[in-house]
């Protein structure tokens, strides 16, 4: 699921941009916004990393209270949810094993050349920091659903409420990264693929085909062009971390979030609402 490698066709048809150079112009944002990220995480990789981790529980509370149609319901409802969500899946994950959790981001900071003298979080304080945010995660996720309950949707509620249970059971039992990634491939890429796939200005024209499946692979073939830069970044990243291990492609992976995640998450604020069958 590239879902975030469609982001070069995304930008430039909500910006109405044609032609390479128009469409390098309207995307020169975003690659500002990775080479600042770049800068900042080698400056203070540690800090970077926590910063990450914190809009990442917005930007994955976020796309799942727009995916189960929660952006309507009300303030309450919609940050409960995006922040409960979020909690849940990350704090948790931190939780249950600080050390698995900060692992990748450790040798982010090891790699930096500098890194040495950069502040690095005390284990135990990050995991009772985990701790608090795990327990506040679970308060607010209950207090959103027990609020769209009242507000008449005590279905959507209880779907929502099953929901928070599923994740934060599997980063109480899984392995952190196994945890994050799970809910990266199966949730949150899907859900942000399939609203892509139902986003007129984004997969038209041509004429979008009927089903989903047919849909999604469009959106698959609009990613291509920036999946394989994306892949081509993987190689020096992972150099830098030591080889070409499955641990090191991980890391490298989760680096290269740590640069594109933020003007992802902006151009995705910029998205349309999809047709109401993508719900």
């Amino acid at each position: 699921m590239p879902h975030g490698a469609a982001d070069w066709t995304v930008a430039a048809r909500i910006g109405g941009h044609r032609g390479f150079l128009q469409r390098l112009g309207g995307f020169t944002w975003y690659l500002v916004a990775m080479a600042a990220c770049t800068a900042f995480i080698a400056w203070q990789p540690s800090v970077a990393a926590l910063l990450f981790l914190l809009l990442t529980v917005f930007h994955f509370g976020m796309a799942d209270a727009t995916a189960v149609d929660a952006d309507g319901d009300g303030l309450i409802v919609r940050w409960s949810l995006v922040v409960g969500r979020g909690l849940l899946l990350l704090a948790l994950a931190f939780a249950s094993d600080a050390s698995a959790a900060w692992a990748p981001f450790g040798a982010i900071a090891s790699a930096v050349p500098w890194g040495g003298a950069a502040w690095v979080p005390d284990l135990d304080v990050l995991r009772a920091a985990a701790v608090f945010g795990a327990a506040s995660g679970a308060v607010i996720a209950v207090t959103g659903c027990a609020s769209r309950a009242i507000g008449g949707k005590p279905i959507e509620a209880a779907l929502d409420l099953i929901e928070h249970a599923l994740v934060a059971a599997l980063a109480l039992v899984a392995d952190p990264l196994f945890t994050v990634g799970l809910f990266f491939l199966g949730v949150h890429a899907f859900r942000h693929s399939r609203r892509l796939a139902f986003t007129r200005v984004v997969i038209e024209p041509p004429t979008a085909p009927r089903g989903l499946a047919l849909r999604l692979v469009r959106v698959h073939a609009l990613s291509l062009p920036l999946m394989w830069l994306t892949a081509l970044c993987l190689w020096p990243l992972s150099n830098m971390l030591g080889g070409f291990g499955v641990s090191e492609i991980v890391t490298a992976s989760i680096c290269f979030y740590m640069l594109s995640t933020l003007p992802h998450h902006l151009l995705g604020l910029r998205l349309p609402r999809a047709e109401s069958s993508a719900q």
